[in-house]
């Protein structure tokens, strides 16, 4: 038995090792705090990084939209005016599938090595672009140019997920989705004013020193490794680092699926972008391209299943198969779809509407479409200012911005069919902007918070592959829709050399007679109604999108909850 001394002795000993435990305790506390600090960029390195992220991003984005007011002044320099359409498409097929291909070989390669990878493949070409002597040789190089485009889109998006926390999503993917918007703002701008023969080679030139400037500031700005640049990072990511030779890194990408994917999407986009113009939707092209594709979507998710199912397999899969057991997700990636289907469209048939209809000039055409392309990057900004204060679940927030795209190109129905420009169209744009500004917005957040951390690249490549393959349906479906319809319409009233010539260019219109061009170019106003109709039944099909995210407690994007909000939902 101990003696009151011997007690008394050990007393202070003991709260002298509860009083060093409780130090440790705090010291521990303080390390973890710090470390946490130090797995995201902060100061100038992420001032610099956002910098040198939204430059590239401006620059792939403007390159799809600055060619509506620019193609014909190229193709007619380079006397290929049969070939117009092939200069966004050359550019769109790529872009279209090489989106997750970048997204997932940052996973093996680092996500430093693939931006810049992709940037400089971009600039090469957009210089290879604005040296062409023949419209082939600008095709060719606009089908590089879009390689190196789609890794510029997708890995700057999923920069987020590992440059700042969660709580500053929604600021980071605001400022993003307004960059976008911007550079859809500017294109038809910057097209217009070089609209000419001497000046058009400007539209590509223009990337290869700002092109530049991005790379540099972002060779400097992102720390080598990222984001797995501290061993904190490593914990928290959750992913392997990527690590060994060359070969041991190719062995872990997903060839064949990657090879499926392009090829599906390539023959998915082609089918859909040149059925109907240059061949018709029955011929035997439509239907062997459309078959093809259709048949390497079906071998390209069995291989899928087959990879991600085949857990001693190295391969990592492209498009995961929990993907399509993941309701929200799916959700996510169909409201993304439906978002670039009108927002192409609108971008692309608006400055054609004004052109031919209205006779405004290609500059002039650029400015009218403002209230448009200005008011979406302000609906991303609003969106995510909504979703940042924690009180609104994201779900609510985008059925409304849906409610409002829905209305905005609903009443863009209502135009009359003259050669006046009414005022309310104006307002009409400026309301479908918001709606598709604002769920596009709110799209980009969720990638970090209804997929699982290892599958954030594959999934910001398959958001903006969804959203840009919605963008190549759009433009199939104008496209198709607007031949169909001017053949029908215009047949009973022009001859059959003067249906060739207008289905070819619009100029024609200029040379006929008062009383027939009156009479055309009401056809022609009624053919973009009946786009905008279309338009606003795809627009409406995103409440049904929107649906699926749907979960009590609701999802949340932000890094702490929200009342009635469950994050890691």
């Amino acid at each position: 038995m101990a003696s009151p001394i011997e007690g008394a002795n050990t007393a202070p000993s003991f709260a002298s090792q509860h009083e060093e435990n409780r130090e440790k305790s705090e010291k521990s506390e303080n390390s973890t705090a710090e470390e946490q600090k130090l797995q995201y960029l902060v100061g100038w390195r992420l001032h610099l990084t956002t910098l040198g992220l939204c430059l590239g991003l401006f620059l792939v984005n403007l390159e799809v939209t600055i060619v509506s007011t620019s193609s014909l002044a190229i193709a007619n320099d380079l006397k290929s005016f049969n070939k117009l359409g092939w200069i966004l498409t050359g550019y769109l097929i790529t872009y279209t599938g090489f989106i997750i291909p970048w997204a997932k070989s940052s996973d093996i390669f680092g996500r430093k090595t693939c931006i810049i990878s992709s940037l400089i493949l971009f600039i090469i070409f957009s210089g290879g672009c604005g040296a062409v002597q023949t419209i082939d040789q600008l095709i060719i190089c606009r089908v590089f140019q879009g390689v190196g485009a789609a890794g510029g889109f997708a890995l700057v998006l999923l920069f987020i997920h590992g440059m700042v926390p969660p709580n500053k999503y929604p600021l980071y993917g605001s400022i993003m989705a307004a960059d976008v918007s911007l550079a859809n703002l500017a294109g038809p701008l910057v097209g217009g004013a070089l609209s000419e023969p001497k000046t058009w080679r400007w539209v590509f030139l223009f990337n290869v020193p700002a092109g530049a400037i991005a790379v540099l500031i972002l060779f400097i700005a992102i720390p080598t490794g990222f984001p797995y640049h501290t061993n904190h990072c490593s914990r928290i990511f959750e992913i392997q680092r990527p690590e060994g030779n060359f070969f041991s890194k190719v062995k872990r990408l997903d060839t064949l699926g990657a090879a499926l994917l392009l090829a599906a999407a390539l023959l998915l986009t082609t089918g859909l972008l040149e059925g109907g113009v240059q061949w018709e939707w029955s011929s035997a092209q439509s239907i062997v391209i459309l078959t093809i594709s259709g048949i390497l979507w079906i071998v390209f998710f069995w291989w899928e299943r087959l990879v991600t199912l085949k857990e001693d397999w190295r391969q990592e899969p492209m498009f995961p198969w929990r993907f399509l057991h993941n309701r929200q997700w799916m959700g996510v990636l169909l409201s993304s779809l439906l978002n670039g289907l009108p927002f192409y469209i609108l971008v692309i048939s608006i400055p054609q509407r004004l052109e031919t209809v209205n006779g405004v000039s290609p500059v002039a055409t650029g400015i009218k479409l403002l209230p448009y392309t200005l008011v979406a990057a302000i609906g991303s900004i609003i969106a995510n200012g909504i979703i940042a204060t924690g009180k609104i679940a994201p779900i609510y927030v985008m059925w409304f911005f849906s409610a409002l795209n829905t209305i905005g190109t609903g009443l863009l129905t209502t135009i009359p069919s003259s050669e006046v420009i009414e005022r309310s169209m104006y307002g009409y744009e400026a309301l479908a902007g918001l709606g598709i500004g604002g769920t596009w917005g709110l799209a980009i957040l969720y990638v970090g918070h209804v997929v699982e951390q290892r599958d954030a690249a594959t999934g910001s490549g398959a958001l903006v592959e969804f959203r840009i393959l919605g963008g190549a349906l759009g433009l199939a479906i104008m496209t198709a829709t607007m031949e169909t319809y001017l053949k029908k319409h215009l047949g009973p009233i022009v001859t059959p050399e003067q249906l060739n010539a207008l289905l070819k260019t619009t100029s024609v219109v200029n040379q006929l007679p008062r009383d027939l061009r009156s009479a055309v170019l009401k056809v022609f106003a009624d053919g973009f109604t009946l786009q905008m109709k279309i338009t606003t039944g795809f627009s409406a099909l995103q409440f049904l999108a929107v649906g699926m995210i749907w979960k009590n407690p609701q999802v949340s994007v932000m890094g702490k909850e929200a009342p009635g909000i469950d994050i890691g939902s």
